[in-house]
């Protein structure tokens, strides 16, 4: 039941102008973006804690605390390391910054270790795991790749959400089946 909260991470992503996304909004308002700071934060706890509560039911506590640690070293170094090449752009300047590609690979490293330890958890349908693990990868690439920069597509980063939120939702019911098993 406590995963219920982790549907804030799809809202968050499917509408990122509400300026909780890992990713920049799409309406161009970047100095918002980093003046809302604390609402990254307050999604990213929503969203992990329950997660990570629930993922400890299902690993041992070393593992369980080596994935939280590798999540929020990601997000910390994100909002630091993202947020202050975005405080060096001049005003009304809105050139793509390139985040650092330090957090996306803890944040890969994370996702991947849950999805090692969901396949060997769930008793059937282990596809599923895979799927919903490189749906995520998918969804967040197209993100990252299409809302800003040379490559900007509105259409093909609103693919990318939705195929985010798929792999989310997936990830999240194979999260459940797991942990139901216990």
């Amino acid at each position: 039941m406590i995963l219920l909260l982790s549907l804030f991470s799809p809202v968050a992503e499917l509408f990122p102008n509400l300026y909780m996304s890992w990713w920049l909004p799409s309406n161009g308002k970047i100095a918002k973006y980093l003046r809302l700071w604390y609402r990254r934060v307050f999604a990213v706890l929503l969203v992990w804690t329950p997660i990570l509560f629930t993922l400890g039911k299902v690993t041992t506590l070393g593992i369980q605390l080596g994935i939280s640690a590798l999540v929020f070293a990601a997000f910390g170094l994100r909002l630091y390391l993202f947020d202050r090449n975005l405080h060096h752009l001049k005003e009304g300047e809105t050139d793509f910054v390139e985040p650092s590609k330090i957090p996306e690979m803890f944040y890969f490293i994370a996702f991947t270790s849950i999805g090692v330890v969901l396949y060997f958890s769930v008793p059937m349908m282990q596809w599923l795991v895979p799927v919903g693990i490189l749906l995520i990868f998918l969804g967040a690439n197209m993100m990252g790749t299409f809302r800003w920069g040379d490559k900007k597509n509105m259409n093909l980063d609103v693919l990318g959400r939705v195929i985010f939120t798929i792999g989310f939702l997936i990830n999240l019911y194979n999260l459940a089946r797991a942990a139901s098993l216990i």
